[in-house]
């Protein structure tokens, strides 16, 4: 399979690909959150604390925040409307309970298994996300010997919402490179376009 993981995904994905080698033949890494140290200090914070946290990541500033830094450009209208859908996850009963969970674990770190992806990659890069930033694109490119990378322009953190089209065509002429032309699925467009 391909595998393809988004911001924290991507952690999720590399993971997932060294555990089960022979399950992926292909990664796709967008926006990759792969170098944070999980949780850092935030393993130790008292857990009343942490309630805190979690608590202030789900109100509507911070939300409202988060979608400002994602998004490349937006009217405000639609801000409004990423703001409440960013924030559905947050509202369901166990999520304060998983997070607070998450941040005292010390969270995802994959850091040291980079090296160990023996599968090709792309990796795919908002030119303009702000919460990642493209030297880490670079980075992963570095220390990935079977990938490629490729930046959108005029994007933000999340591609594949911004310029779906976009990455789809990216990720189809990625998958089907190398097979030839009777194999390629129906529907692959020859050029990616806005």
């Amino acid at each position: 399979m391909t595998l393809v993981g988004p911001s924290l995904g991507s952690a999720v994905a590399i993971d997932f690909s060294i555990n089960y080698p022979q399950a992926v033949d292909k990664l796709v890494l967008i926006d990759a959150s792969v170098y944070a140290e999980g949780t850092g200090k935030l393993a130790t914070l008292p857990e009343p604390v942490a309630y805190a946290g979690a608590s202030l990541l789900k109100s509507l500033p911070f939300r409202l925040f988060a979608v400002l830094l994602t998004f490349n450009r937006l009217p405000f209208n639609i801000v409004t409307d990423w703001t409440n859908i960013g924030r559905l996850h947050c509202l369901l009963p166990w999520w304060e309970d998983a997070t607070v969970n998450f941040m005292m674990s010390g969270g995802y770190n994959v850091a040291d298994q980079i090296k160990a992806v023996k599968q090709k990659t792309l990796i795919i890069w908002g030119e303009n996300d702000k919460i990642i930033d493209y030297k880490f694109a670079v980075r992963l490119h570095c220390e990935l010997p079977n990938a490629k990378i490729r930046q959108i322009p005029n994007c933000g953190h999340i591609p594949h919402v911004e310029k779906p089209t976009v990455v789809s065509n990216l990720i189809m002429e990625f998958i089907t490179a190398n097979r030839s032309r009777l194999e390629k699925p129906v529907g692959v467009l020859a050029t990616v376009q806005d």
